[in-house]
């Protein structure tokens, strides 16, 4: 828990013509109508959640009661963590727009993050979202090396846009690109190989195999 974080104050959904709070069943119904059935509704066979708020490690639904979040990969430093929030609002309220102008922030942040790297690794791409940073990285790969084939692990998912896909057996699941092999995932508690002091060696043969 974050310690200058106050208890979340709950309020309920409420649309914005002012015509009052709507039910979970009528969040619903519009959901249906408005979005895409590809894009499905955690635990929609049984209940679904109803999120309304996050702090830190955890999601707070329109009861009050809290979920440990262990689905969402966006909040890699919490909920609302405080410094975050500061920070974005402090932002939003100056300037929000792309990286084609000058400004002393991002290239800071830069500087910051290629301190990080191995040397040699100087250089960034400031990204939306980690399907364009996939999509991106491929790319990359490609131009370097010109060649198609890749190697992916079984189970693996990498984001929406049509490139990640292709490397997503998550995703695509029986209509695998040809120029894609997939691997099996390393799993010591179900997997084929489950001895630890050796799994290692077993797995990455398959990727050795694949090479």
């Amino acid at each position: 828990d974050f310690p200058a974080m106050a208890e979340p104050k709950l309020k309920a959904a409420k649309t914005d013509d002012s015509s009052g709070t709507l039910s979970k069943e009528e969040i619903l119904r519009l959901r249906k109508r408005h979005f895409c059935a590809a894009q499905s509704i955690s635990y929609e066979n049984s209940a679904p959640l109803q999120m309304m708020r996050g702090e830190g490690s955890w999601l707070i639904d329109e009861a009050g009661v809290r979920y440990l979040d262990t689905r969402n990969n966006v909040p890699h430093l919490g909920h609302c963590h405080p410094a975050v929030v500061t920070a974005v609002s402090r932002q939003m309220g100056e300037l929000n727009t792309n990286t084609r102008y000058l400004h002393p922030t991002v290239v800071q942040l830069a500087e910051k993050l290629t301190r990080t790297m191995p040397a040699g690794l100087t250089r960034c791409f400031f990204v939306n979202s980690g399907s364009e940073a996939n999509d991106l990285a491929i790319r990359l790969a490609k131009t370097y090396t010109h060649r198609e084939k890749m190697i992916v692990v079984e189970r693996a998912y990498h984001g929406h846009t049509d490139r990640v896909i292709e490397i997503s057996p998550y995703k695509f699941k029986n209509n695998k690109p040809p120029h894609i092999t997939v691997v099996p995932c390393p799993d010591t508690y179900r997997g084929e190989h489950r001895d630890p002091a050796t799994a290692g060696t077993h797995y990455a043969e398959y990727v050795r195999k694949a090479c």
